[in-house]
């Protein structure tokens, strides 16, 4: 007996529902390789600038917070996506398109804390150097652990001691 018409079309939507879910996952686990290949490359030479002579830490503080974007983008891409039943072609791609426009606004979010956190390692450095060289800390910053002067933290840090 030859398959009625609703139940090839409820075949067809179930297609359409996998083939969404796969081209959103591909899609996904690709931004999120190359996102986090970029924040790993840019985000080392700057904390490689802020801690010149501890490459070594420059590297690990890097890798680390590379592993906590991809974890964060591929754990919330994933709950993202939640097919429910069959899908036309259309509203397949309706789904598509808006669950990746989700994604894209999130991922951009999240770029964009993570630009606010390099930079921020960023000014603290410079912020040391010139009190290093004898500036003065604009007003209201402190030393960041407020306790040793910002000469003795530098001589810490490239371990002059």
């Amino acid at each position: 007996m030859a398959p009625d018409g609703a139940a090839q079309r409820e075949e067809a939507g179930m297609g359409n529902a996998l083939v969404v879910s796969v081209l959103y996952i591909l899609v996904a686990v690709s931004l999120t390789i190359w996102l986090a290949a970029t924040l790993y490359r840019n985000g080392l030479e700057l904390l490689r600038r802020r801690d010149d002579q501890q490459p070594l830490l420059a590297q690990a503080t890097s890798r680390l917070l590379v592993i906590g974007f991809a974890l964060f983008t591929l754990g919330y891409a994933f709950l993202l996506l939640q097919v429910r039943g069959e899908m036309t072609g259309v509203v397949a791609l309706q789904f598509l398109i808006r669950r990746l426009g989700i994604l894209l606004v999130s991922l951009g979010l999240l770029h964009l804390l993570n630009t606010l956190i390099f930079l921020r390692f960023r000014r603290s450095r410079a912020e040391e150097d010139a009190v290093e060289r004898g500036g003065r800390r604009p007003p209201g910053r402190t030393t960041p652990s407020g306790d040793e002067p910002p000469s003795e933290q530098a001589r810490l840090r490239r371990g002059d001691r």
